[in-house]
């Protein structure tokens, strides 16, 4: 059986190439799908163009502090946030940050 974790809460995001964002899940399905199906991250119903998102934002938000890629993962199998105290903390002060931000309309 599947953690909530697994599909309704994000593993990380993926760039675009018009610039927007779609955060997935730990099944690699954007957030909240949880079909075996495939799904489209660049479907427009899957983006989201964020405000606020410079470099400074990826790395902080990035597991290994970098944020440089085009692909943004929030933990890796080291430090699943169900696992340890340390890692939700971790886990949980990335999600303040991505709360944070704004959407911005189209």
């Amino acid at each position: 059986m599947a953690e909530v974790r697994r599909s309704m809460f994000p593993y990380g995001m993926a760039k675009n190439p018009d610039g927007s964002w779609t955060l997935f899940n730990r099944q690699y399905k954007p957030l909240g799908v949880i079909s075996k199906e495939w799904e489209d991250w660049d479907d427009p119903k899957h983006k989201m163009l964020l405000k606020g998102l410079g470099p400074a934002t990826l790395a902080k938000l990035d597991w290994r502090g970098d944020g440089a890629d085009e692909r943004i993962y929030f933990y890796n199998d080291g430090c699943i946030p169900t696992d340890s105290s340390k890692d939700m903390k971790s886990y949980l002060a990335k999600l303040e940050i991505l709360m944070k931000l704004n959407v911005v309309q189209r």
